[in-house]
């Protein structure tokens, strides 16, 4: 009988899932079907009532992200927290404990703050040791909610998460700096490196699962420019910017992609990507050795990984089409493009899923 390695994750949000994924093909890929590997979407599983609130955060962010930059540093407060857990807790135990008991892991896994207090807790109420790792996909603004001291290891991105995590209240040994999970697709595509990459400077355009941000006017705005380069839109979910890029002429060689998997090989193309400030993609970026100009975030939880790009040199903020479309053209003509790639080899932790793969198997 395989030994289980349970993951819990949550749909909010694309980078909790693709984070669980990416351990699981790292631990796939160091030991092939050593293990027996399950994701489940805790509060789907566990909880209709809580899962309504969960299925709120995409509109919120969508709509409303002030609101969410509001209610994220509202709910960073231990007594918050505190209320918040006890109050979920009717609506979730009973069915994570069922969840455990069910299916007996080696080790449990979580990629998701609002998880963590009550897992530990589930596992206490079965009576089975079972192992808890906690892998923060927030690479450098941490919320407290992540942290509960009953948590066996926790993995973070960069020292300035692990001196957070410290703070609130995470003993020190139980902290390793491993970096963010990524697929190995990515570090396999920057060690082969992809396709040829073209004798044209190449922009790749991307704003998340559902395309958001300004990819639309950013084409326009380079078509202005008298651009002299390649550009690669990746639309997500977003259809309608799909359509409408496809059937644009540009004076530019353009190609147009909905929601895909061929996200390493494109990068692998590509000389400067323009993107939200989700962790995962500048995770993805920085190992594909792509300088980042980030164009939108989160208020709250993203607010450190823009701040981490400029810090470090790897990339720009601009949020402006037009001012966009300007830098892409100064990158392309200053040494500063070299300099931030040499940053980029400095920061660039694109073996972190493999290195987490080998710190469950310490617990197994």
């Amino acid at each position: 009988m395989k030994k289980k390695i349970l993951y819990l994750f949550s749909d909010t949000g694309g980078g909790h899932r693709s984070a669980a994924t990416a351990i699981v093909r790292a631990v796939d890929h160091l030991q092939k079907d050593k293990y027996s590997q399950e994701m489940v979407d805790v509060f789907a599983a566990c909880s209709g009532f809580l899962n309504v609130f969960a299925k709120m955060y995409a509109p919120v962010i969508k709509y409303s992200p002030k609101l969410w930059g509001q209610l994220y540093y509202w709910l960073d407060d231990q007594r918050k927290l505190e209320q918040l857990e006890k109050i979920s807790r009717p609506f979730i135990l009973q069915e994570l404990k069922k969840l455990i008991l069910e299916q007996r892991p080696a080790v449990i896994v979580s990629v998701h703050p609002l998880v963590n207090h009550l897992t530990v807790r589930a596992i206490k109420e079965t009576g089975l040791k079972i192992p808890f790792i906690v892998a923060i996909t927030d690479p450098v603004t941490l919320h407290r909610a992540w942290i509960s001291p009953g948590v066996d290891l926790y993995v973070v991105a960069t020292p300035e998460a692990k001196k957070s995590a410290v703070k609130y209240g995470m003993p020190e040994k139980k902290i390793k700096i491993i970096g963010m999970p990524i697929d190995p697709k990515f570090l396999l595509k920057s060690k082969i490196g992809g396709r040829p990459r073209s004798k044209h400077f190449t922009v790749l355009l991307m704003g998340g699962g559902e395309g958001a941000g300004t990819m639309g006017e950013i084409v326009d705005e380079l078509e202005a420019s008298g651009f002299k380069g390649r550009a690669i839109i990746i639309a997500g979910r977003n259809k309608r910017l799909e359509t409408k890029l496809k059937a644009k002429k540009t004076g530019f060689p353009l190609k147009v992609f909905g929601f895909t998997d061929k996200v390493p090989e494109l990068m692998a193309e590509s000389d400067l990507i323009v993107t939200k400030a989700g962790p995962g993609t500048i995770a993805e970026a920085l190992a594909m050795n792509l300088p980042i100009i980030i164009t939108s975030w989160l208020p709250g939880q993203e607010e450190g990984n823009v701040e981490f790009v400029v810090r470090e040199n790897v990339g720009r903020v601009c949020k402006e089409p037009e001012r966009v479309v300007r830098l892409i053209r100064e990158l392309q003509s200053t040494k500063e493009f070299a300099e931030m790639k040499k940053n980029i080899k400095r920061v660039s932790r694109p073996e972190a899923a493999l290195d987490i793969a080998r710190q469950i198997f310490t617990f197994l």
